[in-house]
């Protein structure tokens, strides 16, 4: 199933017809007057970019020094087939502002090819315009020896060219395909089946953290050391989750958010305990943990043995569903209709029916406000 071999599939290039170039008739022409004299060798560029492209002046004046145009027929071209296929002005005029040089590029030999590539699975309509605005180096690399034998490994490692087309689409991954992919990602999956992790979770975890693989493959595999030595089981999805959320963050900004919790004199098995049952606790704010953990243990009381049973409860919304679920807890509490050996995990992620179901509508007649507790207007 790993076998890491890329077969070459082969396309069909169809090249649509071309028509009137709606893009290039911009009623707002901006004056670039103000050009100093120092700068009028390029000024015919920074009129295109202004006038035809919508960028700003300044910004042209700095694009300017990217590209030289000598004239419109090939920057028409590359507009009228971004405008073809979709791409809203503001898209066009990022991709302008990230890659001037497409303007100089053959759209039809050049863009074309990859753009039927990437419908034949799916991509298209607002999904292709900004698949390719977000990151249109894509369009840069070569069909055949970059982008093809790409997707070909990763399919091998995803099994479908629907899966491909997902991770590719989480966080608008298109770079996954710029690179050698066999190059980037097969050291990290051998440094995975090493410590015990799965076929089946090695493709969830490039599924769900594509960013994670561009690292470099020794700091990688301290990760999964570390991750290990906090008792993760590596065959468990849980292990993948906790890598994803440690490999994506600084030592800063972990240590940083560790000594939130210690703040309110958790203990570092505590806190160990709170990732393994749940590594969202981590990804979360410091602001937002801060807040969590002030409500929950100065307002409440709860201790962390208490909190690192119920890792989830981070994870939700203090003001949309904490607090009205807690005040309505307590109003019961106070007028001795429950007993006081409620499960905060289970109260807290049971879905809003039947919260009120269970909670609200049951005591309406002896509680008639509530309802009101509930919505916060008490």
């Amino acid at each position: 199933m790993f076998g890491f071999l890329g077969k070459r599939l082969l396309i069909a290039r169809r090249r649509d017809s071309t028509p009137a170039l709606r893009y290039l008739h911009n009623p707002f022409l901006k004056s670039i007057s103000h050009i100093s004299n120092s700068e009028k060798e390029s000024s015919f560029t920074v009129s295109y970019l202004v006038n035809f492209c919508g960028l700003s002046s300044e910004r042209a004046l700095s694009i300017a020094k990217k590209v030289h145009l000598e004239d419109k027929k090939k920057p028409n071209s590359v507009l009228k087939f971004f405008e073809n296929h979709g791409f809203s002005k503001t898209q066009i005029e990022k991709v302008i502002t990230k890659r001037p040089l497409l303007l100089l590029a053959d759209p039809v030999k050049s863009f074309e090819p990859k753009v039927q590539f990437f419908r034949q699975f799916g991509i298209s309509g607002p999904n292709l315009t900004k698949f390719i605005s977000s990151d249109p180096a894509i369009l840069t690399r070569s069909l055949e020896k970059q982008i093809i034998p790409s997707w070909n490994f990763l399919k091998t490692l995803l099994h479908t060219d629907n899966n491909v087309v997902l991770a590719i689409y989480r966080n608008c991954a298109s770079w996954i395909l710029q690179f050698n992919a066999q190059t980037m990602l097969a050291p990290k999956v051998e440094i995975l089946l090493n410590h015990g992790v799965p076929e089946s979770n090695i493709s969830k975890f490039i599924m769900l953290y594509p960013g994670r693989l561009t690292q470099n493959n020794d700091r990688f595999s301290e990760f999964v050391k570390k991750i290990c030595e906090m008792g993760f089981d590596p065959s468990s999805t849980m292990f993948i989750k906790a890598l994803g959320i440690k490999s994506g963050m600084s030592t800063a900004t972990w240590d940083a958010k560790l000594r939130v919790y210690k703040s309110f004199g958790w203990s570092d098995d505590e806190i160990f305990c709170l990732f393994r049952k749940g590594p969202n606790c981590i990804s979360i704010s410091e602001e937002n943990i801060r807040t969590k953990l002030d409500f929950f243990m100065n307002k409440l009381n709860l201790k962390p043995s208490v909190l690192s049973r119920n890792p989830v409860i981070f994870s939700l919304s203090l003001e949309n569903r904490i607090v009205p679920r807690i005040s309505v807890i307590q109003v019961l509490l106070s007028k001795g209709f429950m007993k006081n050996n409620v499960s905060l995990g289970t109260v807290l992620v049971m879905n809003d029916m039947k919260f009120r179901d269970k909670f609200v509508t049951r005591y309406k007649h002896e509680i008639t406000d509530l309802i009101n507790v509930f919505q916060g207007k008490i």
